[in-house]
């Protein structure tokens, strides 16, 4: 597979220390019980996760029970600065839990930039409010605190790398725009 790869300044070691963190998990139980691992396998044709920018190298890129794609980063939404290709991969059948990539391990949570430049965590409305429920029923499924903090130790580490910040501030600003957004009002009719 080609590798021209958008390069981070991350080594193999940080993600292992990051993969090592988000070893806990948002509820005491596989929270896949809640949704038949909704978010665990392809769901919808093409449903998949990027790798962060240096996450292949937790990878052979050739494990059985992934699909790998490389794709422009100018192509799809990646802030301007990322130049080159990102890895895309999704699940054939369910990916093992004890594998999956940084994004999902980190899920249904999000890193979140304030405008002021602080590092926060945040439930993932962007991409997980019509699938998870420990997001659309937030009051009855509440993540764990130590998961929150597990998370955001793990994102501390991440946006050292200029590339993994861009990235989440740019996503910030898509949150910041989608919680504004009056579709917004209609989940809560």
């Amino acid at each position: 597979m080609k590798r021209n790869l958008v390069h981070s300044t991350l080594s193999k070691q940080d993600f292992e220390k990051v993969y090592s963190l988000l070893d806990v998990g948002p509820m005491p139980f596989d929270c896949g019980m809640l949704c038949a691992s909704l978010c665990c396998q392809e769901y919808e044709p093409g449903v998949g996760m990027y790798l962060l920018p240096g996450e292949e190298q937790m990878f052979t890129m050739e494990e059985t029970w992934l699909n790998w794609a490389l794709v422009k980063a100018s192509g799809h939404n990646f802030p301007p600065d990322w130049k080159g290709d990102v890895a895309f991969v999704s699940c054939n059948a369910t990916c093992p839990r004890d594998k999956r990539p940084i994004q999902c391990r980190t899920f249904p949570l999000m890193p979140y930039l304030t405008p002021e430049g602080t590092l926060e965590v945040r439930l993932d409305t962007l991409s997980g409010i019509l699938i998870c429920p420990l997001i659309n029923q937030a009051d009855t499924y509440p993540v764990r605190p130590e998961f929150y903090r597990a998370v955001l130790a793990a994102w501390k580490i991440l946006i050292k790398d200029p590339l993994i910040r861009s990235d989440v501030w740019h996503q910030s600003r898509l949150l910041d725009k989608d919680e504004s957004s009056v579709w917004r009002s209609l989940l809560e009719l």
